[in-house]
């Protein structure tokens, strides 16, 4: 990412500071609450993110949002914030190092360890009962209050199903089921659940485990998808089911809906095709192809569109033209190009689903440490 460029002026801070608890966020908490766990880095992407709820908010509803952080700048809380002004969405900035202490959170590849942020939520906002957790790589395209409002009483958690991970299971990875069976000791695998769109029970969370617990299994070793295989394992398939709509991954490299999710029985399909006409939140989730690099990705259009009302435009863009300009920006797309449109089609052309070929040969890429790249 190019240097980050001042957004505005240093004002001052009385009401962007980051806060130590959950008491000195200054919003009320009341109505619909929104977590996200975010690092100074991809604050823009935040922003926009942020842009999106703003704009699909109801008039009749207050929205806070929570940033879950150990290191966002004044600079960024003080933009965010005036990005909320005069609207009824609030926003504060909430530190996790207290909770976190000294904890090493093992991460891998293109995952950060601020995606174990959510983990802490209970902990972190004990004056909160219910809470929409959301990654910070998407966009918001309907009222986040629609999501906030399904039931989760007795439950742990609200999400959505999937598609990608049960695609795998059924044939395109088929390391993913034993993994998800006999090591995360899911009784079924196909209740494997996303988690970058979460509606927690926090109080249900707080009442059924405690942080320790969470931060133990956590580091106790590698997880293939880090907080996710962790939230899955705690919760076993006992889970409130959200509509994919409220999740739709995108299709990644244009590989996922039909070389992955393609293998995924015929009702994953079909929600998956439902939420994809009719995304209410888009997620770019996968290691690469995100919108603000690739404007051919899938549901760019959406992600600029309210980019345009992002007080981060200008550096968004920056960073797009940064990409298409440099050497190391081209040397990664040429990378992205030899490996999503020529290594991967060839490799399920030569070895499909199924295939003992196939098999052998993940199982040796694993081995070897592919899988946490």
């Amino acid at each position: 990412m190019p240097a980050r460029k001042a957004q505005t002026a240093c004002a001052p801070l009385s009401h962007t500071m980051l806060a130590t608890s959950s008491a000195e966020l200054d919003l009320p908490l009341e109505d619909v609450v929104v977590v996200f766990a975010c690092s100074e880095n991809f604050v823009p992407y935040l922003s926009v993110a942020t842009q999106s709820i703003v704009d699909n908010a109801s008039s009749d509803r207050r929205y806070d949002i929570i940033v879950l952080t150990r290191d966002l700048s004044p600079t960024s809380m003080i933009t965010l914030s005036r990005q909320t002004k005069g609207v009824n969405v609030g926003i504060g900035f909430l530190d996790v190092d207290a909770a976190l202490g000294d904890i090493k959170l093992p991460h891998h590849g293109h995952f950060r360890p601020e995606t174990y942020f959510r983990l802490l939520a209970p902990q972190l906002l004990p004056n909160v009962d219910k809470a929409i957790y959301l990654d910070s790589d998407l966009i918001v395209n309907a009222d986040i209050a629609e999501l906030y409002d399904y039931d989760v009483e007795g439950y742990k958690i609200g999400a959505t199903r999937d598609a990608d991970t049960i695609g795998q299971i059924d044939g395109y990875d088929e390391t993913v089921g034993p993994y998800l069976h006999d090591e995360l000791g899911m009784d079924d695998p196909h209740d494997y659940f996303q988690a970058g769109v979460l509606l927690m029970n926090l109080a249900e969370l707080r009442r059924t485990i405690t942080p320790e617990e969470f931060l133990r299994i956590s580091t106790e070793r590698m997880w293939r998808w880090l907080d996710q295989d962790v939230l899955n394992k705690v919760v076993n398939g006992e889970y409130a089911r959200i509509p994919m709509n409220w999740n739709y991954l995108m299709d990644w490299q244009h590989l996922r809906r039909t070389h992955i999710i393609a293998n995924a029985p015929a009702d994953v399909r079909d929600e998956y095709e439902a939420a994809r006409n009719d995304p209410k939140i888009v997620h770019f989730a996968g290691p690469d192809n995100r919108p603000w690099l690739y404007p051919d990705a899938d549901g760019a259009d959406l992600f600029w569109s309210y980019a345009k009302r992002s007080p981060y435009l200008e550096e968004i863009r920056a960073q797009l033209e940064d990409s298409r300009a440099t050497a190391k920006g081209l040397a990664k797309r040429l990378q992205v190009i030899v490996l999503y449109k020529g290594i991967m089609p060839a490799f399920d052309k030569t070895c499909p689903g199924g295939t003992k070929r196939r098999r052998v040969i993940i199982k040796g890429y694993g081995a070897l440490g592919g899988h946490n790249l």
